[in-house]
């Protein structure tokens, strides 16, 4: 399966769309819409119009997840980031952001995604530049939506300051723009509430009271563990062959690469401050996660491994949503 999706242009791109249909048209038919508890900030505010249609909110939240696995397969082609240009990525960030039922559907953490994505579009744009003002601003203001829909995203400003360290020298004034570029939408939140609702709803009624209340479960089914171990096994050989691979790239892969595993590391941080510990808090994995997983299924020598890994993966998929 792997080797036709690698040789046929035309089934790589068409095979991540029906993957992603299959997933989502089947997850909402048998367990129809998860109802989602935000407690983020101003999720509530824009999108809860549309958390009261089912079917809408599913709608949107598939069109988003194709969006977005499609500009991040765009820019990591565009950056020759891989051995061959492939719509992988693509491929593993439909699968690794709707391998539960309860990232079937539309949540903060999924619209979040699509603001780090950009922002890490932009930054890869300020690499080499003389000055890079302006791509350092709207990182830190897309970067700061994304907290604003999912506030554990705001872990992500220091990922910022660490990214332009690594893709640049130390430049004071690009670090001060980013945090201002940051600060802005969340000023334009605590605006919005102070003329329109009242200050304490910002911090107490969206954030405090929804965490104090929320009681995260910790037991596992059977379907849960084999997607949990088969996503885990293939995370660390992937992981393993990216760390050995990362100096056979040019200086700015090397840097993106980098980043990719800061990225990761942020991610987790963000899933382990959220007040839902569940599958959706963890969802910002898949952006490094199926780049990572690209790599592997994209450079391993075996052939009948990366076969069997991922018939295995797409087993793990089935078994958790139909069954």
């Amino acid at each position: 399966m792997l080797r036709l999706l690698k040789s046929n242009p035309l089934i790589s791109l068409v095979f991540p769309v029906i993957v992603g249909l299959c997933i989502w048209i089947g997850s909402y038919i048998l367990h129809g819409n998860i109802l989602v508890k935000s407690g983020m900030p101003m999720f509530d505010v824009f999108w809860g119009w549309l958390l009261q249609m089912p079917l809408m909110q599913v709608l949107t939240g598939f069109c988003i997840l194709i969006l977005e696995a499609f500009l991040w397969n765009t820019f990591i082609n565009r950056e020759t980031l891989l051995k061959q240009s492939s719509n992988f990525p693509a491929l593993f960030y439909i699968i690794l952001t709707g391998c539960r039922p309860m990232q079937v559907g539309f949540y903060p953490s999924l619209v979040a995604s699509l603001f780090l994505i950009l922002a890490i579009r932009r930054l890869a744009e300020s690499y080499k530049k003389e000055k890079a003002l302006s791509e350092a601003f709207d990182s830190g203001f897309l970067i700061g939506i994304a907290s604003l829909l999912f506030l554990p995203a705001s872990v992500f400003l220091v990922f910022l300051w660490i990214a332009l360290l690594t893709m640049r020298s130390i430049v004071w004034r690009e670090w001060i723009v980013s945090f201002i570029g940051f600060t802005l939408p969340i000023l334009f939140a605590l605006v919005y509430y102070s003329l329109f609702l009242s200050p304490e709803d910002f911090w107490y009624d969206k954030l405090i009271r929804v965490i104090g209340v929320y009681k995260p479960s910790f037991i596992f089914s059977w379907q849960q563990v084999f997607m949990l171990s088969v996503i885990g096994f293939i995370g660390i050989v992937s992981l393993l062959l990216f760390v050995r691979k990362i100096q056979d790239n040019v200086v700015k892969n090397q840097k993106i690469w980098t980043l990719m595993i800061w990225f990761a590391s942020f991610a987790i941080v963000a899933g382990i401050l959220s007040p839902l510990k569940d599958s959706r808090s963890f969802s910002l994995l898949a952006i490094p996660g199926s780049f990572i997983f690209s790599n592997y299924f994209l450079r391993a020598k075996s052939k009948w491994l990366p076969e069997l890994l991922f018939v295995t993966l797409l087993a793990a998929v089935v078994v958790n949503i139909f069954y």
